[in-house]
């Protein structure tokens, strides 16, 4: 009776995709530091990573789906996070910055700053890692419009190296990030702030000489979508060849009859041909 009168807030559900014709949830992994905004999954499915309305960063041993454990990390305001394939390392961005977990022993859990707080009170930030956890993937927006994409090497997680990918400039800001798991291929989404086109483009980063230390040129893959919308959800799979692209439009007023449409679109990426060229000067 006490848990129906105060049910979880912003429970995970576990997913056993085993039968794909007949997938079953586990039951509710509670959170009740508020709702839940952000979750990743190790590609091994044996760990997780989730995070709060407050912000607050949860790591999950899910060996035992039945009894799922819990660990509360020593994060403030997280808003976004990834995890690598065997859930031994992590990173995460928010209000404190960006930072990279070494997860290995759970119980003694460290974090090396990768990107610090910006002078803006309206930073943020979006993350992603490879399989392996030897490339991360950061978007940094600024409330004037500044940032960019930078790429880091984490081969060494002690000595991690930054390098930026490319800058935001006249009037185009990246806001969206995606890495495939072999960390060679990158999706970044653009929002343009004065016609309100949003776009998305794609990044080889095998062809990447990270020693010119300057902005390389990528293929613009959608067209121009107007309107107020600046984010984008995106997947790619291992292998970078395959991409999922969601255009996550504004909230549409309770009483619009005919709220923005909204779709999810399957991109064959190894089939790319005839894009523009994509290249911010700044």
């Amino acid at each position: 009776m006490e848990e129906a009168a105060d049910p979880p807030h912003g429970s995970v559900s576990l997913w056993d995709l085993s039968d794909p014709l007949r997938p079953r949830a586990s039951a509710l992994i509670p959170d009740r530091g508020g709702t839940a905004l952000k979750v990743a999954l190790s590609g091994d499915g044996r760990h997780a990573v989730t995070t709060n309305l407050r912000g607050e960063l949860t790591l999950w041993d899910l060996s035992d789906p039945s009894n799922p454990t819990s660990r509360r990390l020593a994060a403030k305001r997280v808003t976004s996070l990834a995890l690598n394939y065997d859930g031994r390392y992590a990173i995460s961005g928010g209000d404190e910055g960006v930072h990279f977990w070494d997860l290995t022993n759970p119980n003694q859990a460290r974090k090396e700053m990768l990107l610090g707080v910006g002078k803006y009170s309206t930073d943020w930030y979006e993350v992603a890692i490879s399989a392996d956890a030897k490339r991360a993937l950061v978007s940094h927006q600024s409330g004037n419009g500044e940032g960019g994409v930078m790429v880091y090497d984490l081969s060494n997680p002690a000595n991690p190296e930054g390098y930026s990918l490319i800058r935001n400039a006249d009037y185009y800001s990246s806001n969206t990030v995606a890495l495939s798991g072999d960390g060679n291929t990158a999706l970044v989404g653009y929002h343009h702030w004065t016609t309100y086109n949003n776009f998305v483009t794609y990044w080889d980063l095998r062809t990447w000489d990270k020693t010119e230390l300057r902005p390389m040129t990528g293929w613009k893959i959608t067209p121009d979508t107007g309107g107020s919308v600046v984010r984008w959800e995106i997947a790619l799979n291992h292998d970078g060849k395959r991409a999922l692209i969601a255009q996550r439009n504004d909230p549409a007023p309770k009483d619009e009859p005919n709220p923005p449409r909204s779709e999810v679109q399957l991109w064959a990426l190894d089939t790319l041909t005839g894009f523009p060229r994509f290249s911010p000067t700044g």
